[in-house]
């Protein structure tokens, strides 16, 4: 039974096939989340537990669709066993777009429930911290691009399945402390959080290089595929190092400036009454 995206070395068409692990995985997210919604006590306790935002919501649901457009057909099937750019492309929505929006989603009271356990709140409280989640972050990113791992994970359903939930999982550690959700674990300032995204950028550059500048097919797994619409190996190879290197900066890049302004914004409102108050 085919229930994930694996490599089978079949032709490519562009002919649409079911994933039902998938949509369990899609479904058990989304409906989690939505029972929580449903569950919560009322009238709120305090003014932090204020019923959840429509823009919450709204962020939550996008970034369950960029988990199921990574996951499902086509680019989840592309990714496992034809095209290094469908993959590279599945790796940015599983760690750049997907978690943030994800967190950003959840409201704090939902984040505080979650921690309720003291090994959970002790992991949440030393993640908050920019170095912990920068190595695992940065550990994970070469481990599952080395060709050992990507040929193993693109030939087995289960592989495949442990490969994406461990992408999916670093990507949410690693926006952790730079959304700092929570007050009470003392996150790091908008400085700290704007030198912790650029810290990361420089990582990704290692696989765009290799993929960019290398005159033959890195993987034997997208080497020997089936050309989709008759791409050759070495040209999918070298779109997905530009991908790497540009949407990747980007998407940190924009939330970096983003950061900026706001802090820049939050200083000028606190120096506006030291000076009306000077003498």
């Amino acid at each position: 039974m085919t229930w994930w995206c694996a490599a089978t070395g079949a032709p490519w068409t562009w002919s649409w096939q079911a994933f039902p692990g998938v949509w369990l995985v899609v479904i058990l997210v989304a409906g989690s989340y939505a029972l929580a919604l449903r569950r919560r006590a009322t009238p709120p306790a305090a003014d932090d537990d204020r019923p959840v935002a429509a823009r919450e919501v709204l962020l939550f649901g996008l970034g369950v669709l960029a988990l199921w457009a990574g996951l499902d057909w086509p680019v989840g099937l592309l990714a496992a066993g034809y095209l290094l750019s469908a993959r590279t492309a599945q790796y940015l929505l599983f760690v750049l777009v997907a978690p943030p929006l994800l967190l950003l989603g959840m409201p704090r009271w939902l984040l505080r429930r979650l921690l309720r356990r003291p090994l959970a709140l002790a992991l949440a409280r030393r993640y908050s911290r920019p170095l912990p989640p920068l190595l695992l972050y940065n550990a994970v990113l070469i481990g599952v691009h080395l060709p050992p791992v990507v040929e193993v994970a693109g030939g087995s359903q289960l592989t495949s399945f442990a490969v994406d939930m461990l992408v999916i999982g670093s990507g949410l550690v690693f926006w952790w402390p730079a959304l700092a959700r929570l007050p009470e674990l003392a996150p790091m300032g908008y400085p700290g959080r704007i030198g912790y995204l650029l810290l990361s950028v420089f990582v990704p550059t290692v696989p765009a290089v290799f993929y960019t500048y290398a005159r033959y097919p890195i993987y034997r797994l997208y080497e020997l595929a089936p050309r989709v619409s008759g791409i050759p190996a070495v040209a999918d190879q070298q779109v997905a190092g530009l991908m790497m290197k540009t949407i990747g900066g980007l998407i940190l890049f924009t939330v970096m400036s983003v950061m900026f302004f706001r802090w820049h914004r939050i200083e000028r409102d606190g120096e506006a009454p030291a000076r009306e108050a000077a003498p």
